[in-house]
């Protein structure tokens, strides 16, 4: 069998059920991830058998491209038992996580992310000089620079109501660490800068979301309103300078003194002060 075969079965698969997914509700209903159910009735098939559903096609093709790059590396490298192990276990300990995570409430995902970054960072830490070439860029990147831009990609994007879980993205990241670690616990001595950055970054993530149950840290947005409240600051200030200045040549030469301009902005600045009132 080649050394991609099973990596490319587990994409079709994954493909199969997610279009069974979008197109037969009962299909999601009854195979996406829920705490309420898997705490009430036990249906232990609910750790694994989100990962074979998407919110969208957008959201199953990422998910398939890096499944596969990666995939087919580890497969190639360790065979497919370990593909399927690291896969399927990284899928249980994300979902794992959100139990642990969501003791309140009904708490639903969807998607392969999880098993997907178990093997993306599995991959990475047995194979640190990895390249991939990636349409359209002319030259190849570093995998490790991949595998950080998908991470803050799945961390950073809005959850929304596409019930894509950040929490399980962690935890199936982290899953495949320490499963591959176990295999091969040389890697502690190997790769101790990527190893303290993945146990940081899963360990602020594990707090963030413990302490913020069900909301997603969307940095940029927290940018763009630090940047647009510090814009208001400055305007405010500035037509705060021109008022005193304005006021200051009535003061001294009369209202007279004043153009139809200036006029109009203290009318402006006496009817704001009147509103806030």
């Amino acid at each position: 069998m080649h050394g991609d075969t099973l990596t490319l079965l587990l994409c079709l698969m994954i493909g199969f059920t997610t279009w069974q997914g979008l197109n037969r509700p009962g299909v999601m209903d009854r195979y996406l991830f829920s705490t309420e159910q898997f705490r009430l009735r036990r249906e232990w098939i609910r750790l694994i058998s989100p990962a074979f559903l998407h919110g969208s096609w957008g959201h199953f093709f990422g998910n398939a491209i890096t499944l596969y790059f990666f995939g087919s590396s580890l497969e190639n490298a360790l065979g497919p038992g370990v593909l399927l192990g690291t896969f399927f276990v990284s899928v249980a300990g994300g979902h794992a996580l959100c139990l642990l995570l969501h003791k309140q409430g009904d708490y639903r995902a969807i998607g392969a992310s999880g098993g997907a970054l178990g093997i993306l960072f599995s991959t990475i830490l047995l194979s640190p000089g990895m390249t991939l070439l990636l349409f359209p860029l002319p030259i190849p990147i570093p995998a490790w620079l991949y595998a950080m831009g998908f991470l803050f990609y799945t961390l950073f994007s809005m959850r929304g109501g596409s019930r894509i879980s950040h929490e399980a993205h962690l935890g199936g990241m982290l899953t495949g660490v320490l499963v591959t670690l176990l295999q091969h616990p040389r890697l502690f001595v190997v790769q101790p800068i990527l190893l303290l950055f993945i146990l940081g970054i899963s360990g602020a993530g594990i707090w963030y979301f413990h302490a913020n149950p069900g909301r997603v840290p969307n940095f940029f947005a927290l940018l763009r309103k630090e940047k647009t409240q510090a814009r208001t600051s400055r305007r405010t200030s500035k037509k705060h300078k021109t008022v005193d200045e304005l006021l200051d040549k009535v003061s001294e030469k009369g209202i007279q003194s004043l153009t139809d301009h200036e006029r109009d902005l203290l009318q402006q600045a006496s009817k704001r002060r009147r509103d806030r009132r």
